[in-house]
């Protein structure tokens, strides 16, 4: 794999295409498919927290990285105070993938960073993924060319997941684990716990632990209670 890190940052065994479900965002999967196959040069992402957008990037960037290709994955919402410093050293990459583009906006130097990999990436027939909750436009950036460089190759939406595919990524989550999640379990979980995604996914930890130390199956018995006690 030619995968680089970011000051260790570590991307999950969960991120791959493959493990995308649901349909509600399917155009978007497919749309970061093409960059990943080189039919796409460049694509930015935007839509609200939990959408998929992060899981997209860092499956791309595993994608492009198990074909052999030189790939890397920027959190710049981690990274914001060495943005400058660590964009200036992508430009030889294959794939570049940039999440939360909005926390260098303001900072001209970056900016200009940015800028100057997205020109360079060009250039030398790279890719670049970027994303961020709004569209490039709106995010905020001082450099007008920087936002029209991001949407060059178009800007697509993602939208938060309906209860669907809420429950296909449980179960999916769940698999990946070792877990047998019955469906009448992970609907239980939608009705009655905190249906945000990522409180969803904490509680899908929390089962994990649970159940694997009492040796106990995910009934809706053990998981009300198991998450009665953690409240």
């Amino acid at each position: 794999m030619a995968t680089q890190m970011i000051l260790g940052v570590q991307l999950p065994q969960s991120a791959t295409l493959a493990a995308f479900v649901g349909a509600t965002n399917a155009h978007v999967r497919a749309a970061v498919a093409q960059v990943v196959d080189g039919r796409s040069e460049r694509l930015f992402l935007h839509g609200p927290e939990a959408s998929g957008k992060t899981h997209l990037l860092q499956a791309a960037c595993r994608a492009a990285g198990d074909a052999g290709e030189r790939s890397v994955y920027v959190p710049l919402a981690q990274v914001a105070d060495q943005a400058e410093s660590l964009l200036a050293g992508l430009q030889d990459m294959d794939c570049v993938c940039i999440d939360d583009v909005a926390a260098i906006a303001g900072d001209r130097d970056a900016e200009i960073a940015l800028l100057s990999l997205t020109d360079g990436l060009r250039a030398r027939g790279g890719r670049l993924l970027a994303a961020d909750r709004n569209p490039p436009r709106e995010i905020g950036l001082s450099l007008p060319d920087l936002a029209s460089r991001l949407a060059w190759g178009g800007a697509v939406a993602a939208v938060a997941l309906d209860d669907s595919d809420k429950l296909d990524l449980l179960v999916e989550r769940a698999a990946q684990r070792g877990m047998d999640l019955p469906d009448a379990t992970a609907r239980w979980l939608l009705r009655h716990g905190e249906r945000d995604v990522p409180a969803l996914m904490q509680a899908l930890d929390t089962l994990d632990h649970a159940s694997l130390a009492a040796h106990r199956r995910l009934t809706i018995p053990f998981v009300k209670q198991t998450l009665a006690t953690e409240d």
